[in-house]
């Protein structure tokens, strides 16, 4: 294959090039693989599989994730430069492992003093031999982060400098000392300015808020804990824009009973039966949640009045959607 592969010249897919590109183990060959990945932008055929993969997954919350420091993530795969980093298989772009984002979230889920059964909610929980407990898969599912297209040339070269090589190679056995000769690493990270789409989405179905919830933690982790290696040295930082939050039907119900306080409290003996029949009327489609606080305003404003009486048609209806 690697022969194949200069015979084409210039190779277009990173992933490719940075594993089956190297044409020797001289520092210059890294060199030269290193400036050609750099120097190559995304594939032609990326935008539209980018496009057709936020179609599929119309339904997530999708975060905006814009690297503010340079990214080394798969630090630890396998590559011939030593140091890997995670590109896509398939397109030769950087991307963001969903198993990495969601070890992020639970870093910053232990920050956020969540309950036990909020983290299973966000996390799944592992099985309990001693209670014979199964474990849980959570209810979210925290897909891999991909590329945005404009960030059409995402690579930089990079250097890690091992000053203490012998120390570290032989795990402590030999001491470290001002004598040692520094050793220069080349890798490729991802530079600043490359912007990511991550989605997050939940089957359940009225289970909404909780994407939303995850995304504003992982949002926090992204921007204050850093993703992949070398956080300590300023790598894996973000500046993350969230999308709208919809309104919870329990918002919706407070701003409609807004819309109607007035008119609630002058319900009065004389207009009370025609009042009744047209909240009635205006809330039978509304759902149970967006209802309620109105139908309680209504009820707690009769039985101020001492009027509230189960027996009278109206009143049980309204207590009968209260009930639902």
């Amino acid at each position: 294959m690697r022969n194949s592969l200069r015979a084409l010249g210039a190779i277009s897919h990173a992933g490719l090039a940075l594993y089956k590109g190297l044409k020797g183990f001289e520092p210059q060959d890294k060199q030269s693989l290193l400036e050609a990945i750099v120097q190559t932008p995304i594939g032609s055929a990326y935008p539209e599989a980018f496009q057709r993969w936020k179609a599929a997954l119309k339904d997530a919350v999708f975060l905006e994730a814009t690297t503010r420091t340079p990214l080394a993530i798969g630090l630890g795969n396998s590559s011939p430069l030593e140091n890997g980093l995670s590109i896509h298989h398939t397109y030769g772009t950087p991307y963001l492992p969903g198993s990495a984002l969601k070890g992020l979230l639970r870093r910053a889920a232990e920050r956020f003093g969540l309950s036990e059964s909020e983290k299973a909610v966000l996390l799944g929980e592992g099985p309990d031999p001693k209670q014979k407990k199964p474990g849980n898969a959570a209810y979210l599912v925290y897909w891999d982060g991909w590329l945005d297209p404009a960030s059409a040339q995402p690579f930089q070269q990079d250097v890690i400098t091992v000053h203490h090589q012998e120390y570290y190679s032989t795990r402590g056995q030999v001491w470290p000392t001002d004598f040692d000769d520094p050793n220069p690493v080349a890798f490729l990270s991802v530079r600043p300015g490359v912007k990511f789409h991550i989605p997050i989405t939940c089957p359940a179905e009225n289970a909404q808020d909780w994407p939303h919830k995850a995304a504003e933690m992982l949002k926090w982790g992204l921007e204050h804990l850093g993703l992949g290696g070398k956080t300590n040295a300023g790598y894996g930082y973000f500046a993350v824009k969230l999308p709208p939050k919809p309104k919870s039907a329990q918002e919706e119900g407070l701003e409609l009973l807004n819309t109607y306080q007035k008119r609630i409290a002058a319900i009065k003996p004389a207009n009370e039966r025609g009042e009744l029949d047209f909240f009635l009327r205006e809330l039978a489609d509304k759902p149970p949640a967006v209802r309620r606080p109105v139908l309680e305003a209504i009820k707690k404003h009769l039985q101020e009045w001492k009027v509230w009486k189960e027996s009278n048609p109206q009143h049980a209806r309204i207590q009968e959607l209260l009930d639902l």
